[in-house]
C-alpha cells in the first residue's frame, strides 16, 4: 500500500496574513495526525483547500478591549532566568517561551499535529525531510523568518547541547537550506513522527540575525526576537515577566489582549492564596489541595486537563544497591501507589493505570498490571531484599524537588510506607537547577521526575531514554535491546506496527524495574470567570495567551 507520508496536511487552513498589522497574502496547509504520517521516499504534498485550525476555534473573536481589559494578569509557578529557546526541558519553562515564539508544528486544542511555521512536509527519503515554510511571516523586531533561521536554532541548540532530545534524532551535518523557504532536516535514524516531535516547545525558533547583533537571551532589544504574539518588554528575576503584543504577529486575530504581566510565585501555597484574591486572571501552580477551595469562590473556577505527562519513580541503576534488580523491585512492593498519589493531589490525582498515560498509542494496562498490578506488599519486599543480601533491610535516598509540594509529600508518604519493609528511606529536597545538576551526574539513588509523551505516541517519552539525552541519567539504563527496539518502531511507517514496538519497549522498562510510574498528571489552574479562551494542550501542558481575552 503506498504510504502516503507526504499528504495533503490535512485540516488545512487559509490564514489571513492581514492579522496583527501585518498585511499580506497566504494559503497553508495543516499537518495530519502522526497515525498518517510515515516515512516514505520523495512523497510530496499536493495543495488542497483550506480551513481554520481546530485551535482558532478555542476562542471566538474577541470584542474590542474595554477600559482595563487591556491587560491580562497571570501567575506562573517557574522562573524562566532566560529566553532561550531550548535552553530548559521543564514545561513552566516553555509554557512562557510558547507566547514569544513559534514552532514548526503544534497540537491543536483536540490533540491533533497542525502546520504552524511549516506549511508542510515531505520526505525526500527515510533520512532526510523536507520542509516547506510559512510565506510572510516576520519576526517581532521586523525582519523576515527563513529557512535560516530554522537550521540555525536546531544546529546551533545541538552543538551548544541543550537539553532537547527531540535534536538527538537530527544530524546536524545532514541539516541545510534549499531557499529562504525551504529546508532540510538530517536524520540520523528514521523516523515517521519526526513532524510530531518538531511541535514541541522546546524546538521553538529564534532569530539568527538578532543573536548575530546581540546573543543576549535576557535583552528585550537583544537576542529574545521570536515570531510569536508577543515579545519581551521587561523581565525582573524571580518578580515578573511582562510581555507585549507582537505588531507582526502572523496568526489571524491574535493576541486578543495588549499586554500580559506574568507574577512569578513558586510557593503552591502562596499561589493559591493569591487565586483566592481574585487579583488575577489566570493561575496556575496552585497547591492541588486547594483546588476545590478555589472552585467553590465566586468569580474564578478551576479550569481542569488530562496531560500526557507521568510522574515517575525514577531508579538510578548504576548507584548501588539499586543497581540490584531485586531491591528495585522491593521498593515497588512496598509502596502504595494510589495512597501515596490521593494524598499528594487530591482532587487531580490520577494513580497511574499504565506505564504511561493510558490513552496514548503504546499504552498498555494489562502489562502494567503485570508488573506493578499486585499493589503494596511488604512481605514480598522483605523477601526481595532477602534475596539481594539484605536481610536485615537497607538505606535508601530519594531526591525530590524542595518547592513541589506534591512531589516532597509523595517522598515523604513513601518514607513512612516502606519503613515496615526494612527501607530507611532519606528524602532529599534540593533547589531545581542544583537537583538537575545532581541527577545529571548521576550522584541520585531515586528520584521523582515526570516525562511526558509529547508526541501523543509512546515514542515522545521513548526518545527522551535514548543515548546522548540527559534524561538518560536519571535511570543509567543500558539496555542495547531497548535502545535497538526503539529505533525499529520510528521507521515503521503504520502506527499500529509502531504501538506493538512500543509496548515492547515499555515492558522492557518495567521487566527492569528502571521506573516505577506514580500519577498521570491532571492539571488544573484557577481562572476567572471573566477571562475566555483559555484552553489547555494535551501534548505539552501549555496555554497560550494569545488566544485569551476578558470580557
Amino acid at each position: 500500500m503506498k504510504k502516503l507520508v507526504a499528504v495533503v496536511l490535512a485540516s488545512a487552513m487559509v490564514l489571513s496574513m492581514a492579522a496583527c498589522g501585518n498585511s499580506g497574502s497566504g494559503s497553508t496547509q495543516a499537518a495530519a495526525p502522526a497515525q498518517t504520517q510515515a516515512a516514505a521516499p520523495a512523497q510530496t504534498q499536493a495543495a488542497a483547500p483550506a480551513a481554520a485550525p481546530a485551535e482558532t476555534k478555542a476562542a471566538e473573536a474577541a470584542p474590542a478591549a474595554a477600559e482595563g481589559t487591556d491587560t491580562l494578569k497571570v501567575i506562573q509557578n517557574f522562573d524562566p532566568q532566560t529566553f532561550e529557546p531550548g535552553n530548559n526541558d521543564e514545561q513552566g519553562y516553555n509554557r512562557m517561551m510558547v507566547q514569544i515564539y513559534d514552532t514548526l508544528f503544534r497540537f491543536d486544542e483536540n490533540g491533533e499535529l497542525q502546520p504552524w511555521l511549516a506549511e508542510s512536509y515531505e520526505w525526500d527519503d527515510e533520512l532526510h525531510l523536507r520542509l516547506h515554510l510559512r510565506e510572510g511571516v516576520k519576526f517581532s523586531d521586523g525582519s523576515d523568518f527563513t529557512a535560516e533561521d530554522v537550521v540555525w536554532t536546531i544546529t546551533r541548540a545541538i552543538d551548544e547541547a541543550l537539553p532537547n532530545a527531540k535534536y538527538n534524532i537530527i544530524d546536524r551535518d545532514e541539516c541545510s537550506v534549499v531557499d529562504d523557504h525551504t529546508c532540510i532536516l538530517g536524520l540520523k535514524y528514521a523516523c515517521g513522527t519526526m513532524p510530531n516531535h518538531l511541535a514541541n516547545d522546546q524546538c521553538a525558533i529564534g532569530c539568527k540575525a538578532a543573536f548575530e547583533r546581540s546573543g543576549d537571551w535576557l535583552d528585550p532589544n537583544g537576542a529574545v526576537v521570536g515570531t510569536g504574539p508577543y515579545k519581551l518588554v521587561e523581565y525582573v528575576p524571580g518578580d515578573i515577566v511582562r510581555l507585549t503584543a507582537n505588531e507582526y504577529c502572523w496568526i489571524p486575530d491574535q493576541p486578543k489582549t495588549k499586554n500580559v504581566d506574568v507574577r512569578i510565585v513558586t510557593s503552591m501555597e502562596s499561589a493559591a492564596t493569591e487565586a483566592k484574591t481574585l487579583q488575577y486572571d489566570l493561575v496556575y501552580g496552585a497547591n492541588t489541595r486547594e483546588f476545590e477551595q478555589i472552585d467553590a469562590l465566586d468569580g474564578v473556577h478551576m479550569e481542569y486537563g488530562q496531560t500526557a505527562k507521568t510522574i515517575y519513580l525514577l531508579i538510578n541503576m548504576k548507584h548501588a544497591p539499586m543497581d540490584n534488580v531485586k531491591v528495585r523491585e522491593a521498593f515497588a512492593r512496598a509502596i502504595n501507589v494510589p495512597m501515596t498519589v490521593k494524598l499528594a493531589y487530591g482532587v487531580v490525582a490520577a494513580p497511574a493505570e499504565a506505564f504511561i498515560v493510558p490513552t496514548i498509542g503504546g499504552a498498555n494496562k494489562e502489562t502494567y498490571r503485570k508488573y506493578f498490578g499486585e499493589g503494596q506488599d511488604i512481605e514480598a519486599a522483605k523477601a526481595l531484599l532477602a534475596e539481594a543480601g539484605y536481610p536485615n533491610g537497607v538505606d535508601l535516598e530519594i531526591t525530590v524537588e524542595s518547592q513541589d509540594t506534591q512531589r516532597c509529600d509523595m517522598a515523604e508518604a513513601m518514607q513512612a510506607q516502606v519503613l515496615d519493609a526494612g527501607i530507611n528511606l532519606s528524602v532529599n529536597k534540593m533547589e531545581s537547577a542544583p537537583m538537575r545538576e545532581y541527577i545529571g551526574a548521576g550522584e541520585h539513588m531515586m528520584c521523582l521526575y515526570g516525562f511526558t509523551a509529547n508526541t501523543m505516541e509512546a515514542d515522545g517519552f521513548l526518545s527522551q531514554l535514548q543515548p546522548g539525552s540527559g534524561a538518560l541519567a536519571r535511570i543509567g539504563y543500558e539496555r542495547q535491546e531497548f535502545f535497538d527496539r526503539y529505533k525499529e518502531g520510528c521507521a515503521m511507517p503504520e502506527l499500529s506496527d509502531r504501538v506493538v514496538v512500543w509496548e515492547e519497549c515499555l515492558e522492557m522498562l518495567m521487566e527492569d524495574y528502571a521506573a516505577i510510574p506514580l500519577n498521570h498528571v491532571m492539571l488544573g489552574a484557577a481562572v476567572k470567570d471573566d477571562l475566555k479562551g483559555f484552553w489547555w494542550a494535551k501534548d505539552y501542558e501549555e496555554f497560550y495567551y494569545g488566544y485569551m481575552y476578558k470580557e
